[in-house]
Protein backbone atom coordinates (compact mmCIF):
# COMPACT_ATOMS: atom_id res chain seq x y z
CA UNK A 1 0.00 0.00 0.00
CA UNK A 2 1.12 3.30 -0.91
CA UNK A 3 1.38 6.38 1.52
CA UNK A 4 -0.41 9.48 0.72
CA UNK A 5 3.12 11.42 -0.07
CA UNK A 6 3.42 9.29 -3.04
CA UNK A 7 0.43 8.11 -4.00
CA UNK A 8 -0.90 10.01 -7.32
CA UNK A 9 -4.91 9.50 -7.66
CA UNK A 10 -7.41 10.39 -10.67
CA UNK A 11 -9.74 13.24 -10.30
CA UNK A 12 -12.68 11.40 -9.81
CA UNK A 13 -10.97 9.50 -6.75
CA UNK A 14 -9.54 12.71 -5.33
CA UNK A 15 -13.08 13.91 -4.91
CA UNK A 16 -15.34 11.65 -3.48
CA UNK A 17 -12.14 11.23 -1.02
CA UNK A 18 -12.29 15.39 -0.06
CA UNK A 19 -16.31 15.59 -0.54
CA UNK A 20 -16.09 18.43 -3.04
CA UNK A 21 -17.09 18.29 -6.69
CA UNK A 22 -14.89 16.99 -9.17
CA UNK A 23 -15.49 20.23 -11.98
CA UNK A 24 -14.71 22.66 -8.86
CA UNK A 25 -11.06 20.89 -8.46
CA UNK A 26 -10.37 20.62 -12.07
CA UNK A 27 -11.05 24.45 -11.98
CA UNK A 28 -8.18 24.71 -9.22
CA UNK A 29 -6.38 22.52 -11.11
CA UNK A 30 -6.64 24.70 -14.25
CA UNK A 31 -6.06 27.92 -12.77
CA UNK A 32 -2.54 25.90 -10.87
CA UNK A 33 -4.11 26.76 -7.42
CA UNK A 34 -3.76 23.09 -6.76
CA UNK A 35 -1.09 20.91 -7.75
CA UNK A 36 -0.97 18.22 -10.19
CA UNK A 37 0.24 15.64 -12.78
CA UNK A 38 -0.54 15.50 -16.57
CA UNK A 39 -0.50 11.78 -17.58
CA UNK A 40 -1.24 10.65 -21.45
CA UNK A 41 -4.34 13.52 -20.97
CA UNK A 42 -5.08 12.67 -17.72
CA UNK A 43 -4.79 14.61 -14.22
CA UNK A 44 -3.33 12.86 -11.42
CA UNK A 45 -2.80 14.18 -7.98
CA UNK A 46 -1.25 14.05 -4.90
CA UNK A 47 -4.00 13.80 -2.48
CA UNK A 48 -1.70 15.44 0.83
CA UNK A 49 -0.26 18.23 -1.73
CA UNK A 50 -3.91 19.00 -2.75
CA UNK A 51 -5.02 19.42 0.93
CA UNK A 52 -1.98 21.55 2.21
CA UNK A 53 -2.99 23.73 -1.01
CA UNK A 54 -6.50 23.62 0.18
CA UNK A 55 -5.80 24.56 3.70
CA UNK A 56 -3.61 27.40 2.50
CA UNK A 57 -6.46 28.87 0.34
CA UNK A 58 -8.47 28.58 3.44
CA UNK A 59 -6.44 30.62 5.39
CA UNK A 60 -5.95 33.37 2.94
CA UNK A 61 -3.01 32.85 1.33
CA UNK A 62 -2.35 33.24 -2.94
CA UNK A 63 -2.03 29.89 -4.27
CA UNK A 64 1.74 29.49 -5.03
CA UNK A 65 1.05 28.89 -8.98
CA UNK A 66 -1.34 30.85 -9.60
CA UNK A 67 -3.30 34.11 -9.23
CA UNK A 68 -6.81 34.42 -7.28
Amino acid sequence: MFDDESTFVSLDHLAARLGLPSTYLKRLAERRAVPCLRVSGRMKFNPLEVQQALDRMAAGEQPEGGHE
